[in-house]
């Protein structure tokens, strides 16, 4: 494990192959092992993967920060100017974020599942679950609280859990439970968040993909066409029939389709 230090702590990653940085963030609650599918299917790039603080074997935050502070403290350590950014869920809102707060730091962007940082919730089937999720932290039930994040960014408005295919939720179930094991605390930190976020999506002047499964909440899909409608160069892929974790879920068509934006911004298109 490779760790990059930040101010009282420090953040593991991963550091694959060479050529153009690209780097993978993770979903809220998971850890890098998000992107197995993904870590070393870019021959030609330099694939970095990190845990966010608070997440995997990343340390635990004693102090607030914002969610792009992980991207350029990585950077900083690698002595990297700038790389792509691809992120899933709170992934996509750090990356997101590191190009509205840092654009000189970010060559291109593709998200995945989210708006910005500044996130709303507003179906009754998201506004729910997360009512009960809130219900079993504070009873303190580990299991109950993971159970209704699988139904939440797993299986979805859609499906039920047997119509997802069990070793996706298994594995979604371990991160999730290795992040709730290793960094539950009785008065967590609550990350900052850029300011303005949906006002300044104009001044990403960045190259972005959006990507969203079909099945994710109704929310989510609102949020990221609202994104991509306005950032200036930007674009929207959808994947018909897949649901959240869309990397996971089809992981060769994913990879296929952010090799070939990546392609086109490095010149190797």
């Amino acid at each position: 494990m490779n760790r990059a230090a930040y101010p009282g702590g420090y953040l593991a990653y991963d550091d694959v192959g060479a050529g153009p940085p690209v780097l993978f963030l993770h979903d809220g609650t998971l850890d890098r092992r998000v992107w197995e599918g993904q870590l070393n299917a870019f021959d030609g790039y330099r694939v970095l993967s990190l845990d966010a603080r608070g997440h995997g074997e990343s340390s635990t935050p004693m102090t607030p920060y914002r969610r792009g502070d992980d991207v350029t403290a990585l950077l900083d350590h690698l002595g990297l100017p700038s790389a792509f950014l691809v992120g899933q869920a709170m992934g996509g809102t750090s990356a997101l974020d590191t190009a509205l707060d840092h654009p000189d730091r970010v060559d291109g962007l593709v998200i995945s599942g989210c708006g910005t940082s500044e996130q709303y919730w507003q179906s009754p089937f998201v506004v729910d679950l997360l009512k009960r999720q809130m219900d079993h932290a504070f009873r303190q039930d580990t299991e109950g609280y993971i159970e209704m994040f699988l139904r939440l960014w797993v299986d979805g408005p859609t499906r039920e859990p047997h119509q997802v295919d069990p070793a996706i939720r298994e594995r979604c179930r371990e991160m999730a439970e290795y992040t709730a094991t290793h960094h539950a605390r009785p008065d967590p930190v609550l990350p900052g968040k850029a300011e303005d976020t949906w006002n300044r999506l104009s001044d990403v002047d960045t190259p972005l993909l959006g990507i969203a499964g079909e099945l994710d909440c109704a929310d989510v899909l609102q949020m990221i066409e609202r994104v991509v409608s306005a950032v200036p160069n930007a674009k929207l892929e959808v994947f018909p029939g897949t649901g959240h974790m869309v990397n996971m879920e089809e992981p060769d068509r994913f990879t296929e389709t952010v090799r070939t934006f990546l392609d086109g911004l490095s010149g190797r298109g």
